[in-house]
């Protein structure tokens, strides 16, 4: 922004119709939330006690509380004054402050003979030029900010299971499996008859709207035909061990979602918390896999391998 102050006069004339631009486009706000602003901070501390007249004297409940550091506040020459500053919102601890916010200006200042006793001034014309056009961006940018996240609304979709079927991948639900699906040669002087290779994953794209976060959720429970194999001449019980390895693929992926439905996410924090809600799943299932194979001595066992396939029916 570069605007040019002449003389005191058509100085008061600009700063009164900075200041009723700025409490009209306040009054336009609607619902938008409010904020404040709630520390000021940076360079040039001989005229922060200005600025802070003009900037932190709203006091009270805001939705948001923000800072405002100082980058750059000084006369260039007697002719020309520069402003800049940046505004940060504070919501996590952790996170610390997260810039929000980035505002230029230059004014020439013809008419001033000298810097002194013009700081007043410039903090006045500075402060209602900054809020005038931070609250143009706030308004068109409250509801669409990652940083400014309120809410975030989960939404789980079917589990993908495709109707065509690919020709390396069966999904959960697709079919009953076969010995067709195991492909892969099986591994050499492996001890075992069989492996299965089974999975699960999420997909989440993300949308802002009005400041809340709709997050659709898609899983995905997985066998790569390419990496699961079987020797030759296996009983039906072996195919109902693999099956079974399927299933408890399928609770883990169950459970990850039921994580996400007994707690809310936190807006700040929602991608490390799906991370780490996956992970856990992930865990268990490994867990559950490694303790079922002990359990059934890999299918061998009929009796123990009839009571796991009753579990995950």
């Amino acid at each position: 922004m570069f605007t040019t102050i002449w003389a005191k006069p058509s100085l008061k004339k600009h700063l009164a119709l900075g200041a009723f631009y700025f409490l009209t486009s306040c009054s336009l706000l609607g619902q938008v939330p409010t904020y404040q602003f709630q520390s000021l901070g940076g360079v040039n501390t001989a005229a922060q006690s200005y600025l802070k007249k003009q900037l932190l004297g709203t006091k009270g409940y805001a939705d948001f509380n923000l800072q405002i550091l100082l980058k750059e506040f000084d006369f260039q020459s007697k002719d020309t004054f520069k402003f800049q500053a940046e505004i940060y919102v504070n919501r996590d601890s952790i996170l610390g402050p997260q810039l929000l916010y980035t505002y230029k200006s230059q004014f020439k200042t013809q008419g001033f003979k000298t810097k002194s006793g013009h700081w007043e001034e410039m903090a006045k014309l500075s402060s209602q030029s900054l809020s005038s056009q931070f609250a143009i961006w706030w308004k068109n940018n409250w509801g669409k900010d990652p940083k400014l996240i309120q809410e975030v609304r989960v939404e789980f979709l079917p589990d993908y299971v495709p109707k065509a079927m690919d020709k390396d991948t069966v999904f959960f639900g697709q079919k009953k499996l076969d010995w067709t699906d195991f492909t892969a040669k099986p591994y050499p002087g492996s001890r075992f008859a069989a492996q299965i290779f089974s999975n699960f994953e999420y997909h989440a794209v993300p949308r802002i709207e009005q400041g809340i976060l709709y997050l659709p959720i898609q899983i995905k429970v997985y066998m790569l035909r390419s990496y699961s194999w079987k020797k030759e001449n296996l009983p039906d019980r072996a195919l109902d061990h693999e099956s079974t390895h399927f299933k408890i693929t399928q609770q883990a992926a169950y459970q990850f979602k039921e994580q996400i439905k007994q707690k809310k996410l936190r807006p700040l924090w929602y991608e490390s918390e799906l991370q780490w809600w996956f992970l856990d799943a992930y865990r268990w299932m490994n867990s559950m896999q490694k303790m079922y194979d002990e359990g059934t001595q890999h299918g061998i066992n009929a009796s123990e391998q009839e009571k796991w396939n009753e579990i995950f029916k």
